[in-house]
């Protein structure tokens, strides 16, 4: 039997319980695909499929291994599998929410509906679209900016937040984002105007000369998200990816006609496959924080608890 190393999880608890083990490999069955990894990203959903808190569609079953994100190579492909041949390069998504398998492994099985051909991109670059950027894709979409508005983005730097100002940006949105200020010649670079995070975000605006944004997106949760909303104007949208820090009532109120949404991650391939032409064609980066070896997974896990990255954090098997 083909086996492959792993981080498992074999009870919940802290980034400790993130074990590196050998695990059993399965053929591709009709429709699926066999990947090697080259790196995996690192996502706030697995934080939660660490410590019990995920909302699993089945019943856990240890040991699982956590992960979404995929940059890999194709090394085999199941009956009834087009469009897709060993040794493409591609960017992929686990079906970790039904098989409980995920991305933090040597190799994987995955859907071959959720894997999109990515040749000249680099491993880095894949790892990074999957999650945070259809995020991105799918909160703009849902936020229905038109040219010339204006678009605040809460927490600019993150991952998910670079990408939904580049993306904004592109179809002629104004976008301030909130960033310390050594961070704010990189928002400059994005194409959004920078705020500073610490200072008094609605004065800030009224210098740039505007009293309210047309829709606000947070990345960050907390107080600043609340701060975020009421820079929203009445009638405008908000979209948050914290959901515990969408409060109802307070300053969340519906009679200013604003109904917070709360956007989670879809998998749509013709949206990843959007996303690879758009770094394809220069006209869209990502932001790598760091790059661990796949047996630093607690590390990593660590550090995005502390919180405070600039960018995706991978890991290299």
């Amino acid at each position: 039997m083909n086996t492959t190393k792993a981080i498992t999880i074999e009870s919940f608890g802290g980034p400790e319980v993130l074990r590196l083990q050998e695990l059993p490999l399965r053929t591709p069955e009709p429709g699926e695909v066999l990947l090697r990894v080259e790196a995996a990203g690192v996502n706030p959903a697995e934080l939660g499929m660490r410590d019990g808190r995920y909302p699993w569609s089945e019943e856990p079953r240890f040991p699982l291994v956590p992960g979404y994100d995929i940059a890999g190579v194709v090394e085999a492909v199941g009956r009834e599998v087009t469009g897709l041949a060993p040794g493409d390069t591609v960017t992929a998504t686990t079906a970790h929410a039904h098989t409980q398998i995920g991305s933090y492994a040597e190799r994987v099985v995955v859907p071959a509906d959720q894997v999109v051909p990515a040749p000249g991109l680099t491993p880095e670059q894949r790892a990074s679209l999957p999650l945070a950027g259809t995020v991105a894709l799918q909160a703009l979409r849902r936020l229905g900016l038109e040219r010339g508005q204006i678009l605040l983005v809460n927490g600019v730097g993150g991952a998910v937040g670079s990408f939904i100002a580049q993306l904004a940006v592109l179809e002629g949105v104004t976008v301030f984002g909130t960033a310390s200020t050594d961070e704010h010649d990189y928002v400059r670079s994005l194409g959004a105007i920078p705020l500073d995070r610490h200072g008094n975000l609605a004065d800030q605006l009224r210098t740039e000369g505007f009293e309210a944004v047309a829709a606000a997106f947070d990345t960050v949760g907390g107080p600043s998200a609340r701060t975020a909303f009421t820079l929203v104007r009445d009638n405008g949208r908000y979209a948050t990816i914290v959901p515990p820090f969408w409060i109802p009532g307070g300053q969340f109120d519906p009679e200013r006609g604003i109904l917070p949404e709360i956007v989670v991650y879809s998998h749509v391939r013709a949206d990843l496959a959007a996303l690879v032409s758009l770094v394809t064609a220069g006209k869209l980066r990502a932001r790598i924080a760091d790059t661990l070896p796949l047996a630093e997974a607690p590390e990593a896990h660590r550090r995005l608890i502390k919180g405070g990255l600039r960018g995706k954090l991978l890991l290299r098997p």
